[in-house]
């Protein structure tokens, strides 16, 4: 392994594990059964990564990481790569890290030179489905949308401290304004500066109210090209429209379920949607013992979250969806039931999906 240029394989089936960095990658490569190379450190660059290729000529190459912070970067320079290098026919799996089993023994024990080994073993047991890649306008789309969502995080964050502000300090609400109006605001600072005379608590909520508005004018911007989106002929904005035909759900839900969820038909069937969201009850049974506790609450958090708000105007707009979250409250609790209907919701947005009929 000293020499950068030596052969490693050929005319072989290769197993390529990688453990993904900011400042490298470290690899582990297994030939014919056995592991040929572990903690090889290879530069994040595509051309450090094409001169890595260059070692398995005639080889099947199968490359495996977990799926994180870094994205798809990796699995884009070694797709093109493939495409484009004689001899060598590259195969990258990304893999959920939830799904890539720990060696029993070694939990205390974790290393680089480790990971990649190990993401190598999860690949041969099968033990995970490779994750859908999106092609690059719909990671762009995607952005869009998570974008609004972490704006109107954090206005609402700026709300709680606004109002934590004003119950602390004793400052009294405007009543004659329709609260967060222009006018509500701006009565609210007069009020801070009679309640303090030092004009410092008045000076915190202007700032705050600043901020408080730049955001919202974010969140303004980026709604009125979601809304764009949503109405164009990309392959987005199709699906939203579709999913939007359910009722309960509206345009940016819409959107947020069109543009998380890659492709439907990745999916076995609705159960194993419904676990991607993380809507099914956990379960720990033995023998006729048989325990089903809260959902699990794995997989994509933000269309876990979206279903459950949509399946509150589901319930709200539709004399049926009522009907049955009614029954399910009487036995098992409102927040049981609305999950349970949220779960029903995933299930026949999914089968709209998957099939010409809007279920």
């Amino acid at each position: 392994m000293k020499n950068s240029k030596e052969i490693i394989a050929q005319d072989s089936t290769v197993l390529v594990g990688v453990d993904v960095h900011t400042a490298e990658h470290v690899v582990a490569v297994k030939v014919d059964g056995e592991i040929v190379c572990k903690g090889v450190k290879i530069a994040p660059m595509p051309e450090e990564w094409e001169r890595f290729m260059k070692r398995f000529p005639g080889c099947e190459v199968h490359v495996v990481y977990e799926s994180g912070a870094h994205g798809y970067n990796l699995r884009d320079w070694l797709v093109e790569m493939g495409g484009e290098m004689k001899g060598v026919a590259i195969f990258v799996h990304i893999a959920p890290p939830c799904n890539v089993p720990v060696v029993p023994g070694k939990r205390g024990v974790k290393t680089d030179r480790r990971d990649g080994i190990r993401l190598i073993q999860a690949f041969e047991m099968r033990s995970f489905d490779d994750v859908v890649v999106p092609d690059k306008l719909q990671r762009a789309q995607r952005e869009l949308v998570r974008t609004r969502l972490q704006f109107k995080a954090e206005e609402k964050r700026l709300k709680l401290q606004i109002h934590g502000q004003v119950k602390f300090h004793g400052i009294e609400r405007p009543i004659c304004y329709k609260m967060w109006s222009d006018g509500w605001r701006k009565e609210l600072v007069n009020n801070a500066r009679l309640a303090d005379g030092t004009g410092v608590v008045a000076m915190s909520l202007r700032m705050k109210l600043k901020i408080l508005r730049e955001v919202e004018k974010v969140v303004e911007v980026v709604e009125k090209k979601i809304e764009g989106l949503y109405r164009s002929d990309s392959s987005s904005g199709q699906r939203a429209r579709k999913i939007a035909q359910q009722s309960g759900i509206g345009l940016t839900s819409a959107m947020v379920i069109a543009t998380e969820v890659a492709d439907f038909r990745a999916f076995r069937n609705s159960e194993a949607f419904a676990s991607y969201i993380g809507l099914v009850p956990g379960e720990r049974s033995s023998g006729e013992t048989v325990r089903r506790g809260s959902i699990t609450k794995a997989g994509n958090r933000r269309l876990r979250w979206i279903f459950v708000e949509c399946a509150w105007a589901w319930v709200r707009c539709s004399d049926a969806a009522r009907s049955r979250y009614e029954r399910l409250r009487g036995r098992r609790g409102k927040r049981k039931a609305i999950v349970a209907m949220a779960r029903r919701l995933a299930v026949r947005v999914y089968h709209s999906m998957v099939s010409e009929v809007v279920v």
